[in-house]
């Protein structure tokens, strides 16, 4: 055989188990992708909801972060969920710090699930969770056939791998390079943090790592020890963080401070096992000769250890982080956050007077009713001017609205078996009526500034008589919605009876200007903005139906007043 003929072989070979590695990590990355979004769309909602309630103290928020991340197997989504709430004001900065201690001990189940070594069931999950996917006709099911469909190439993808990095690691090149990391164990960390911060996956990175290191057990005499893999692990954790730092750029101070949290908890924990590196490694070696497990294990219960010891670090001095946090990121939030005191419905009803209950339960949907009135302002000023400071806040509001709403829901639903008179009957289904509207304008402004993102998109525009318009439709709808808050508030029929009269108005504006569109489209004036003369008329409705949703509010107000 030739030199010619045998490099050729060679080459083959080589990439036959790179084209391997390659494929392996495919399947790996689709089995990250399909768990996460299955289990979300299964269980995400209910966790959300119960992660709403995770404002009692730092120990019940790091319970509740970790069971999200679990179940939902990403940290970011619950880092990016907590951002959202402590903008909208629904939870403090030590109560994020706590969640996303949490968080990050939650997403160290994945790489313990990997540990457990089970993937000779990979193939049959694979096939199960594909047909329950194809053929189940539930929403749900198929949802469920994906999370099986997810763990199975979850298994089979570090499988593939594993077979293929057999080569890797009895490669010169390879030896070589561990032997070097031997002596400096900051080779490692870069490799695990920036290696992680490329794909911005510490899941997808540590069961590279686990696969990785399993293999080079296999092979006698490797350099490829745990303590040159324990730099890469600690590596890792920091990389993870730059999804939560990305996304907060250019945000608000608390986005930028929740993001920070993320990477200091992390920073911290890195810190602190590097600095224990040896004693680290010599404890893991003596405890896996003692309680002998797989090498997948091995890397996983070490990850476990690091975010609990990091964990016990920074959970009793979590004040100390916070302030540290603000002096870092500077800045006011005062401006875009939005906050609001839930300690009294946060509070037992056992033994509280129902009119009480009945005032708490008002006071908060008043509040509702000026985040709504805050937000149509809002939406109409970004029409106006197009800032974007006006954009998000307006979806910052329609947000809180809905957090708010919920609570406010949940509050009430606790009082349905207490004992009410007539009257706080009456007014306790009259708050229940209001917030439901106060909820709708919320989202009509969101649908507004909606359509207005996807006119942009297209690279279109409103022109200047159209928006103008719908400016003076929007002033109506204000106007009216101030007046059924005030009329609320005050038990006034009069204000209410001048809201209801005033709808008159808006709908012959509402025909008025839709009159006037026509007549621009018919003079083709629209012609070069196809998709935003479609969609005007839906502008219109929403604004509509901001003055039909006051106008219910109204009319609560008069049916009381008339029953009594």
């Amino acid at each position: 055989m030739d030199i010619f003929t045998s490099s050729l072989i060679a080459a083959v070979g080589t990439f036959g188990w790179w084209s391997t590695i390659i494929g392996g990590l495919g399947i790996f990355l689709a089995g990250l992708y399909f768990l996460p979004e299955n289990l979300k769309k299964i269980a995400g909602e209910k966790l959300k909801h119960l992660l709403d309630k995770s404002t009692k103290g730092p120990i019940r928020g790091t319970l509740f972060g970790f069971l999200m991340t679990a179940v939902l197997q990403s940290s970011s989504a619950t880092t990016a969920i907590v951002i959202a709430l402590v903008k909208a004001g629904l939870m403090s900065l030590p109560q994020a710090v706590a969640v996303i201690i949490g968080a990050n001990i939650g997403t160290t189940i994945t790489a313990f699930i990997i540990g457990l070594n089970i993937a000779f069931i990979a193939p049959f999950l694979l096939i199960i969770g594909a047909l329950t996917m194809l053929f189940i006709p539930i929403q749900k099911g198929r949802h469920y056939g994906g999370v099986i469909f997810g763990f199975g190439a979850l298994f089979f993808g570090l499988e593939l791998m594993g077979d293929a990095l057999k080569m890797v690691t009895v490669m010169p090149e390879f030896t070589n390079f561990i032997a070097n990391s031997c002596s400096n164990p900051f080779i490692g960390f870069a490799i695990g943090l920036f290696g992680t911060a490329a794909i911005q996956s510490s899941s997808a990175f540590i069961g590279v790592l686990q696969t990785l290191y399993a293999s080079a057990q296999e092979t006698s005499g490797t350099p490829f020890t745990l303590l040159v893999a324990l730099p890469m692990l600690y590596g890792a954790n920091i990389g993870t963080t730059i999804t939560a730092i990305l996304a907060s750029i250019g945000g608000s101070v608390s986005a930028r401070r929740a993001a920070f949290a993320h990477f200091l908890f992390n920073f911290i924990g890195a810190m602190l096992c590097l600095s224990l590196l040896w004693p680290l490694n010599w404890a893991f070696t003596h405890l896996f000769d003692i309680l002998p497990v797989n090498p997948r294990m091995e890397i996983a219960i070490a990850h476990i250890v690091f975010n609990v010891l990091a964990m016990l670090l920074v959970l009793p001095l979590i004040n100390i982080v916070v302030k540290f946090i603000k002096i870092i990121i500077p800045g006011d939030d005062s401006h875009d956050s939005i906050n609001v005191d839930l300690s009294s419905l946060k509070r037992s009803i056992k033994g509280v007077n129902p009119s009480t209950l009945i005032a708490i339960a008002k006071e908060q949907s008043l509040t509702l009713a000026t985040w709504a009135l805050d937000a149509t302002k809002t939406t109409t000023h970004f029409i106006q001017e197009w800032l974007i400071a006006d954009h998000d806040k307006a979806l910052q509001y329609e947000q809180s609205i809905d957090q708010l709403y919920e609570q406010i829901s949940d509050f009430m639903h606790q009082m349905r078996n207490t004992m009410l008179e007539d009257q706080a009957l009456d007014s306790f289904m009259q708050i229940l009526r209001v917030i439901k509207d106060i909820e709708r304008i919320g989202d009509h402004c969101e649908n507004l500034i909606e359509f207005f993102d996807t006119i942009e998109e297209k690279g279109e525009k409103i022109n200047d008589e159209g928006k103008s318009d719908l400016v003076r439709m929007l002033e109506v709808a204000i106007v009216m919605i101030e007046k059924s808050i005030l009329a609320y508030r005050n038990n006034d029929a009069l204000l209410a009876k001048e809201v209801v009269a005033q709808d008159d108005e808006l709908d012959a504006l509402n025909e008025q200007t839709r009159d006037r569109h026509i007549k621009r489209f018919r003079q083709g004036v629209a012609s070069k903005n196809r998709y935003t003369a479609m969609v005007y008329v839906d502008l219109l409705s929403n604004i509509e139906r901001l003055g039909d949703h006051a106008v219910n509010i109204a009319d609560t107000v008069i049916d009381l007043r008339e029953n009594h």
